[in-house]
């Protein structure tokens, strides 16, 4: 999103908040706000936000780590866990050639019946229940700014990253943001429809995975009405997670899918 002075960017805005610029640049920052009271008053609000964290949370780095977030544990579990889908994925191959005899013939577009529960989907259920209902911060970069976007998550994520275009499924970028993950950087992106209606695709690197097919799993008791969809390709994993019919988040599911590829 730009502002009323050039090069201003709500990123600028929003690293000035968390206090993440150098001296000339909080200085740019702060004569843009001292001209902009509206701006001004929304970075106060940001600055609060990060002071209200930093007291509910500030002590949790000082906490000794629970066992069940030690690294290696997590790793172990992963790696059994994508062997078990690396079995599903076979048997969903065999079954996909024999069972199919016309209709669309497309690499990965087979949806399977409710998977079990997948690490990755859970990671991109809580990003998306955090941040789909965001009004004033739903985004770290807004969707004007796509080129430095994918630039910049295809650099975090380390490896070339497309931006799925949704718009002939009629939802429009929103932006998207970096987040933590078990997997390392994840990559959260938002679309929105015009009612309003958002849905999240969640992405994050893969290690030696094997390619499947777009897969959909139910989701646990309190999470509404969210549906996920996801699948591996060769250098990422991905989920789609949204509160529609399952048969649209098929059709954005198989867009995103396409155009990761």
């Amino acid at each position: 999103m730009r502002h009323g002075e050039p090069g201003m960017t709500e990123s600028d805005l929003i690293a000035f908040a968390d206090g993440r610029l150098g001296d000339a640049e909080h200085k740019a920052v702060a004569d843009y706000l001292a001209a902009h009271p509206d701006e001004a008053q929304k970075v106060e609000l940001w600055r609060q936000q990060n002071a209200a964290l930093q007291a509910l949370y500030g002590a949790v780095p000082k906490e000794p780590l629970p066992t069940r977030l030690d690294v290696h544990a997590i790793d172990r579990r992963l790696r059994e866990e994508r062997t078990a889908w690396r079995n599903f994925a076979a048997a969903a191959v065999v079954i996909l050639a024999v069972g199919i005899t016309g209709g669309w013939f497309g690499r990965g577009l087979l949806i399977s019946g409710p998977a079990a529960p997948d690490p990755l989907v859970a990671e991109a259920t809580q990003a998306h229940r955090l941040y789909a209902s965001e009004v004033i911060h739903p985004v770290e970069v807004r969707a004007g700014e796509a080129p430095q976007l994918k630039t910049w998550l295809s650099k975090r994520l380390d490896r070339p990253l497309a931006i799925p275009d949704l718009t002939a499924e009629g939802f429009s970028l929103v932006g998207g943001r970096l987040l933590p993950s078990t997997d390392g950087p994840a990559a959260q992106l938002m679309y929105q429809d015009e009612s309003g209606q958002r849905v999240t695709l969640y992405i994050v690197p893969s290690r030696d995975e094997q390619e499947t097919a777009i897969r959909w799993t139910s989701m646990k008791a309190g999470a509404g009405g969210l549906q996920a969809l996801f699948w591996n390709d060769e250098t990422i994993r991905c989920a789609l997670i949204g509160d529609l019919p399952k048969d649209r988040m098929q059709v954005l599911a198989n867009a995103s899918y396409k155009q990761l590829s």
